[in-house]
């Protein structure tokens, strides 16, 4: 294969509003180690929407990365256990290796962690290098559109299966129908449990139809009978954290998943009487890529209903549409 000198990528300019710029930069060189991989999308998550907007508490991020961490495409040449042409999605992070926190299997609480996108270039780009540890191979039954939601799915993965230990014998009620709400849920009925999806008059008149095409049981609030032993907090407000502790049962698992724009107010009073198990999670890990692989191998189709894409050079409109929130998922097309 003969491959351009240069390529596009999303490369952030300055620590300014609106300063992502589509750069032809030269082809990334892998190290050892690495796989050179040619993008079919790259999911854009708030962490992106943050650097485009400028906003305070993103200045870390380094002036001339290349954005993206859902990341989803093929392998350009063979090498470290892969074949050109395979389809592969990668690991969003990576500790050391030899910190405490690394060998308790737990890249997120390494201080020296690198992450795609954040701090080495990812894959808002026609082309990446990623450390071969750090890809999984996407089964052949699973499309790229649906392949790229492997990240965000992750994440609900671990917080649902992992965290919240969730089990066919549990009824979950999941709130916020957002990407990662929508993601959690999923991952429930997955696992054998009854979920309820819970969001406002307008996410339930807005997501009524794709949470049908889903098969997810969507209201604005918890119908009689329904007894929740876990919910699952991914709305990121204060009053989806009460409606929680109220309607647990004593010894209920709270799993929050959620980051709230301020801090959020809990009835800990109520909750401590309940002795519920209030449980946090963020990230995700090797495991949780691969029960989110098993999940899109259930749901082939679910790109087609949850992702939007959007070719690379209009970076605004795609930014734009994430703000807007007009799809759960918005891809950049290299």
């Amino acid at each position: 294969m003969t491959l351009p000198a240069t390529a596009p990528a999303a490369v952030r300019s300055s620590t300014g509003a609106g300063s992502i710029t589509i750069t032809l930069r030269d082809l990334p060189e892998p190290g050892p180690g690495d796989v050179l991989v040619r993008t079919e999308y790259c999911g854009l998550c708030g962490s992106d929407l943050h650097i485009w907007n400028g906003d305070d508490g993103y200045d870390w991020v380094p002036c001339g990365i290349t954005l993206g961490h859902e990341i989803v495409g093929t392998v350009v040449r063979s090498g470290h256990g892969f074949t050109a042409g395979d389809r592969v999605t990668a690991i969003a992070q990576s500790g050391c290796g030899a910190c405490p926190a690394c060998e308790a299997e737990y890249a997120n609480g390494c201080e020296g962690k690198v992450t795609l996108g954040l701090t080495r270039d990812g894959g808002a780009a026609a082309f990446v290098r990623i450390p071969a540890s750090q890809l999984l191979a996407v089964p052949h039954e699973v499309p790229a559109r649906t392949a790229v939601l492997t990240e965000p799915l992750s994440v609900a993965a671990r917080a649902v299966a992992n965290r919240g230990a969730v089990t066919a014998e549990d009824t979950v009620v999941v709130s916020g129908p957002g990407t990662i709400g929508i993601l959690a849920a999923l991952v429930c009925k997955y696992l054998g449990a009854r979920v309820l999806v819970k969001g406002t008059a307008r996410d339930v008149a807005g997501r009524a139809g794709l949470a049908a095409r889903l098969g997810l049981e969507l209201a604005e609030s918890v119908p009689a009978g329904f007894r929740p032993t876990v919910w699952i907090e991914a709305a990121g407000v204060s009053a989806a954290l009460d409606d929680a502790v109220q309607a647990l049962p004593v010894r209920g698992r709270l799993v929050m998943v959620a980051l709230y724009g301020a801090p959020p107010v809990l009835a800990a009073n109520d909750a401590v009487r309940k002795e519920l198990d209030i449980i946090t999670s963020y990230s995700s890990h090797r495991p949780d890529y691969e029960l989110a692989l098993d999940v899109l191998r259930a749901h082939p189709k679910l790109g087609a209903a949850l992702v939007e894409g959007v070719p690379l050079a209009d970076i605004a409109g795609a930014f734009a549409k994430v703000g807007r929130g007009t799809a759960p998922k918005v891809a950049v097309v290299p």
